[in-house]
Protein backbone atom coordinates (compact mmCIF):
# COMPACT_ATOMS: atom_id res chain seq x y z
CA UNK A 1 0.00 0.00 0.00
CA UNK A 2 2.89 2.15 -0.54
CA UNK A 3 2.46 5.29 -2.74
CA UNK A 4 4.99 8.18 -3.35
CA UNK A 5 3.92 11.29 -3.75
CA UNK A 6 5.70 15.23 -3.26
CA UNK A 7 4.66 17.74 -0.88
CA UNK A 8 3.57 17.22 3.22
CA UNK A 9 0.14 16.20 4.00
CA UNK A 10 -1.68 18.39 6.79
CA UNK A 11 -3.12 15.13 8.35
CA UNK A 12 -0.22 13.24 8.80
CA UNK A 13 -0.16 12.61 12.58
CA UNK A 14 3.62 13.41 14.45
CA UNK A 15 4.44 15.07 17.10
CA UNK A 16 6.37 18.53 17.75
CA UNK A 17 10.17 16.94 17.53
CA UNK A 18 11.32 18.82 20.69
CA UNK A 19 8.71 18.20 22.44
CA UNK A 20 8.80 14.31 21.72
CA UNK A 21 12.64 14.87 22.67
CA UNK A 22 11.74 16.04 26.09
CA UNK A 23 9.37 13.56 27.03
CA UNK A 24 11.70 10.65 25.68
CA UNK A 25 14.40 11.62 27.92
CA UNK A 26 12.06 12.61 30.59
CA UNK A 27 10.83 9.33 30.60
CA UNK A 28 14.17 7.79 30.40
CA UNK A 29 15.30 9.74 33.51
CA UNK A 30 12.41 8.99 35.40
CA UNK A 31 12.45 5.16 34.49
CA UNK A 32 15.83 5.14 35.87
CA UNK A 33 15.17 6.82 39.20
CA UNK A 34 12.50 4.06 39.22
CA UNK A 35 14.52 1.00 38.86
CA UNK A 36 17.35 2.21 41.07
CA UNK A 37 15.05 2.58 43.77
CA UNK A 38 13.56 -0.92 43.50
CA UNK A 39 16.98 -2.41 42.97
CA UNK A 40 18.29 -0.65 46.01
CA UNK A 41 15.68 -1.80 48.33
CA UNK A 42 15.91 -5.20 46.89
CA UNK A 43 19.70 -5.35 47.86
CA UNK A 44 18.58 -3.77 51.21
CA UNK A 45 15.74 -6.71 51.76
CA UNK A 46 18.30 -9.10 51.15
CA UNK A 47 20.58 -8.09 53.78
CA UNK A 48 23.33 -6.57 51.47
CA UNK A 49 24.48 -2.90 50.87
CA UNK A 50 23.05 -0.94 48.01
CA UNK A 51 25.43 1.22 45.67
CA UNK A 52 23.30 3.69 44.90
CA UNK A 53 25.64 6.05 42.52
CA UNK A 54 26.63 2.77 40.83
CA UNK A 55 22.92 1.27 40.43
CA UNK A 56 22.01 4.74 39.45
CA UNK A 57 24.92 5.12 36.66
CA UNK A 58 23.83 1.41 35.37
CA UNK A 59 20.34 2.62 35.22
CA UNK A 60 20.60 5.57 33.64
CA UNK A 61 23.04 3.94 31.16
CA UNK A 62 20.41 1.55 30.21
CA UNK A 63 17.29 4.07 30.36
CA UNK A 64 18.98 6.50 28.27
CA UNK A 65 20.08 3.31 25.54
CA UNK A 66 16.19 2.74 24.99
CA UNK A 67 15.99 6.47 24.18
CA UNK A 68 18.49 6.37 21.66
CA UNK A 69 16.25 4.02 20.16
CA UNK A 70 13.23 5.84 19.95
CA UNK A 71 13.77 7.29 16.82
CA UNK A 72 13.78 3.59 15.48
CA UNK A 73 11.04 2.69 17.34
CA UNK A 74 8.84 5.13 16.29
CA UNK A 75 10.03 4.69 12.56
CA UNK A 76 8.71 1.38 12.98
CA UNK A 77 5.41 2.03 14.41
CA UNK A 78 4.51 4.40 11.72
CA UNK A 79 5.35 2.07 9.59
CA UNK A 80 3.83 -0.93 10.43
CA UNK A 81 1.56 0.24 13.19
CA UNK A 82 -0.81 -1.97 14.70
CA UNK A 83 -4.15 -0.93 13.71
CA UNK A 84 -7.53 -2.67 12.67
CA UNK A 85 -7.01 -4.75 9.47
CA UNK A 86 -3.09 -4.23 9.67
CA UNK A 87 -2.04 -5.90 12.67
CA UNK A 88 -1.75 -9.56 11.83
CA UNK A 89 0.67 -7.96 8.72
CA UNK A 90 2.23 -6.33 11.08
CA UNK A 91 2.57 -8.02 14.30
CA UNK A 92 5.32 -10.76 12.91
CA UNK A 93 7.32 -7.91 10.96
CA UNK A 94 7.46 -5.80 14.61
CA UNK A 95 8.16 -9.07 16.44
CA UNK A 96 11.39 -9.80 14.31
CA UNK A 97 12.32 -6.39 14.72
CA UNK A 98 12.24 -5.88 18.32
CA UNK A 99 15.25 -9.00 18.79
CA UNK A 100 18.06 -6.60 16.65
CA UNK A 101 16.87 -3.73 18.76
CA UNK A 102 16.93 -5.32 22.25
CA UNK A 103 20.65 -6.95 20.92
CA UNK A 104 21.45 -3.34 20.24
CA UNK A 105 20.11 -1.66 23.31
CA UNK A 106 22.47 -4.07 25.13
CA UNK A 107 25.56 -3.50 22.94
CA UNK A 108 25.10 0.37 24.02
CA UNK A 109 25.26 -0.49 27.59
CA UNK A 110 28.12 -3.16 27.65
CA UNK A 111 30.30 -0.20 25.55
CA UNK A 112 29.44 2.11 27.58
CA UNK A 113 30.43 0.12 30.80
CA UNK A 114 33.05 -0.99 29.09
CA UNK A 115 34.34 2.17 28.38
CA UNK A 116 34.20 2.90 32.20
CA UNK A 117 35.20 -0.09 33.43
CA UNK A 118 37.13 -2.29 31.15
CA UNK A 119 36.87 -6.49 31.01
CA UNK A 120 33.86 -6.24 33.62
CA UNK A 121 30.86 -6.97 30.74
CA UNK A 122 30.63 -9.55 28.67
CA UNK A 123 27.93 -8.84 25.56
CA UNK A 124 27.07 -12.73 24.98
CA UNK A 125 26.71 -13.43 28.72
CA UNK A 126 24.22 -11.04 28.90
CA UNK A 127 22.77 -11.14 26.05
CA UNK A 128 22.23 -14.99 27.50
CA UNK A 129 20.33 -14.12 30.72
CA UNK A 130 18.35 -11.28 29.58
CA UNK A 131 17.92 -11.02 26.07
CA UNK A 132 13.62 -12.58 26.56
CA UNK A 133 13.56 -9.31 28.96
CA UNK A 134 15.18 -6.68 26.55
CA UNK A 135 12.62 -7.93 23.92
CA UNK A 136 10.23 -7.17 25.91
CA UNK A 137 11.25 -4.09 26.66
CA UNK A 138 11.56 -2.96 23.47
CA UNK A 139 7.84 -4.06 23.20
CA UNK A 140 7.12 -1.63 25.76
CA UNK A 141 8.25 0.75 23.61
CA UNK A 142 6.23 0.38 20.70
CA UNK A 143 3.60 0.24 22.60
CA UNK A 144 4.54 3.68 23.33
CA UNK A 145 5.03 4.90 20.83
CA UNK A 146 1.90 3.78 19.01
CA UNK A 147 0.02 6.07 21.93
CA UNK A 148 1.67 9.15 19.51
CA UNK A 149 1.00 7.65 16.01
CA UNK A 150 -2.59 6.29 16.11
CA UNK A 151 -5.03 9.21 15.57
CA UNK A 152 -7.24 10.86 18.20
CA UNK A 153 -11.50 10.10 17.84
CA UNK A 154 -11.61 13.94 17.35
CA UNK A 155 -9.25 13.47 14.14
CA UNK A 156 -11.10 10.02 12.26
CA UNK A 157 -13.79 12.35 10.28
CA UNK A 158 -14.12 9.68 8.32
CA UNK A 159 -17.85 9.62 7.29
CA UNK A 160 -20.87 11.93 6.70
CA UNK A 161 -24.17 11.94 7.50
CA UNK A 162 -25.13 9.93 4.27
CA UNK A 163 -22.39 7.39 5.10
CA UNK A 164 -20.14 8.61 2.12
CA UNK A 165 -15.94 9.70 3.50
CA UNK A 166 -14.91 12.66 3.96
CA UNK A 167 -11.37 11.49 3.80
CA UNK A 168 -9.90 7.93 2.88
CA UNK A 169 -7.08 6.75 5.20
CA UNK A 170 -4.07 5.99 2.91
CA UNK A 171 -0.68 4.29 3.59
CA UNK A 172 2.65 6.59 2.69
CA UNK A 173 6.46 6.38 3.17
CA UNK A 174 5.78 8.94 5.61
CA UNK A 175 3.33 6.59 7.86
CA UNK A 176 -0.84 7.20 7.71
CA UNK A 177 -2.03 9.94 6.14
CA UNK A 178 -5.36 11.46 5.23
CA UNK A 179 -6.97 12.05 1.69
CA UNK A 180 -10.10 14.00 1.17
CA UNK A 181 -12.29 12.87 -0.88
CA UNK A 182 -12.73 15.98 -2.66
CA UNK A 183 -9.02 16.26 -3.80
CA UNK A 184 -10.07 12.58 -5.60
CA UNK A 185 -10.54 12.51 -9.76
CA UNK A 186 -10.79 9.27 -10.57
CA UNK A 187 -10.71 5.65 -8.37
CA UNK A 188 -9.18 2.86 -10.81
CA UNK A 189 -8.33 -0.77 -9.82
CA UNK A 190 -4.96 -1.85 -9.50
CA UNK A 191 -4.99 -5.59 -8.89
CA UNK A 192 -6.36 -5.99 -5.26
CA UNK A 193 -5.72 -2.45 -4.58
CA UNK A 194 -7.52 0.76 -6.18
CA UNK A 195 -5.45 3.78 -7.47
CA UNK A 196 -6.83 7.29 -5.58
CA UNK A 197 -5.62 10.06 -8.62
CA UNK A 198 -5.18 13.10 -6.67
CA UNK A 199 -3.54 16.63 -8.03
CA UNK A 200 -0.68 16.32 -5.82
CA UNK A 201 0.24 12.64 -6.33
CA UNK A 202 -1.63 8.91 -6.63
CA UNK A 203 -2.06 6.87 -3.63
CA UNK A 204 -2.82 2.78 -3.79
CA UNK A 205 -5.92 1.58 -0.73
CA UNK A 206 -6.44 -2.11 -0.25
CA UNK A 207 -10.24 -1.26 -1.08
CA UNK A 208 -12.68 -3.12 -3.73
CA UNK A 209 -14.31 -0.90 -6.27
CA UNK A 210 -17.61 -1.37 -5.01
CA UNK A 211 -16.23 -0.74 -1.53
CA UNK A 212 -14.41 2.52 -2.66
CA UNK A 213 -17.86 3.20 -4.96
CA UNK A 214 -19.87 3.25 -1.45
CA UNK A 215 -17.25 5.10 0.17
CA UNK A 216 -17.05 8.27 -2.29
CA UNK A 217 -20.78 9.16 -2.50
CA UNK A 218 -22.86 10.56 -4.82
CA UNK A 219 -19.92 13.02 -6.11
CA UNK A 220 -18.78 10.31 -7.98
CA UNK A 221 -19.62 8.19 -10.80
CA UNK A 222 -18.68 4.45 -12.15
CA UNK A 223 -17.94 4.35 -15.70
CA UNK A 224 -16.26 1.13 -15.92
CA UNK A 225 -15.73 -1.94 -13.85
CA UNK A 226 -12.37 -0.60 -12.85
CA UNK A 227 -13.11 3.15 -12.86
CA UNK A 228 -15.05 5.80 -11.20
CA UNK A 229 -14.35 9.53 -11.83
CA UNK A 230 -15.75 12.48 -9.75
CA UNK A 231 -18.36 14.28 -11.89
CA UNK A 232 -17.36 17.40 -11.62
CA UNK A 233 -14.02 16.82 -12.62
CA UNK A 234 -15.36 15.47 -16.34
CA UNK A 235 -14.83 18.02 -19.38
CA UNK A 236 -15.62 16.36 -22.16
CA UNK A 237 -17.43 12.55 -23.07
CA UNK A 238 -16.06 11.37 -26.65
CA UNK A 239 -18.24 8.84 -28.60
CA UNK A 240 -15.69 6.28 -29.78
CA UNK A 241 -15.87 3.05 -31.84
CA UNK A 242 -18.44 -0.03 -31.15
CA UNK A 243 -20.76 2.23 -29.03
CA UNK A 244 -18.27 2.99 -26.73
CA UNK A 245 -17.29 6.97 -25.14
CA UNK A 246 -13.73 8.05 -23.93
CA UNK A 247 -14.07 10.23 -21.13
CA UNK A 248 -11.99 13.34 -20.89
CA UNK A 249 -11.39 14.65 -16.97
CA UNK A 250 -10.04 18.33 -16.19
CA UNK A 251 -6.27 16.90 -15.50
CA UNK A 252 -5.74 15.17 -18.60
CA UNK A 253 -6.55 11.86 -17.71
CA UNK A 254 -8.86 9.62 -19.81
CA UNK A 255 -11.05 7.05 -19.28
CA UNK A 256 -12.56 4.54 -21.08
CA UNK A 257 -16.12 3.88 -20.58
CA UNK A 258 -17.31 0.42 -20.12
CA UNK A 259 -20.70 -1.03 -22.46
CA UNK A 260 -22.67 -1.97 -19.38
CA UNK A 261 -22.52 1.83 -17.85
CA UNK A 262 -23.36 3.58 -21.24
CA UNK A 263 -26.80 4.33 -20.01
CA UNK A 264 -25.50 5.95 -16.46
CA UNK A 265 -22.75 8.19 -19.12
CA UNK A 266 -25.22 9.11 -21.22
CA UNK A 267 -27.55 9.99 -18.43
CA UNK A 268 -24.73 12.84 -17.53
CA UNK A 269 -25.89 15.46 -20.14
CA UNK A 270 -21.72 16.45 -21.16
CA UNK A 271 -21.52 16.96 -24.53
CA UNK A 272 -18.82 15.08 -26.73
Amino acid sequence: MLAAHPGPCPHTLRQPSLQRLALVVGAATAFALLTTLQEGFALRYAGEAAPWIGLLKARLVDWYACALLMPVIFWCSKRFPMMPGQWRHHLPILFLASVPLAILKEAIFVAVGEFFRPGVFDLAKILSEDLSYEVMVVWALFAAAHLFIQPKPQDKRQARDDGAATEIQVRTRRGLEYVAVQEIELADAQGNYTRLVTPRGNFLVRETMAGMEARLGDAFVRVHRSAIVRRDRIVRVESVTRGGYMIHLRSGERVRGGRSYRATIRSLDIGG
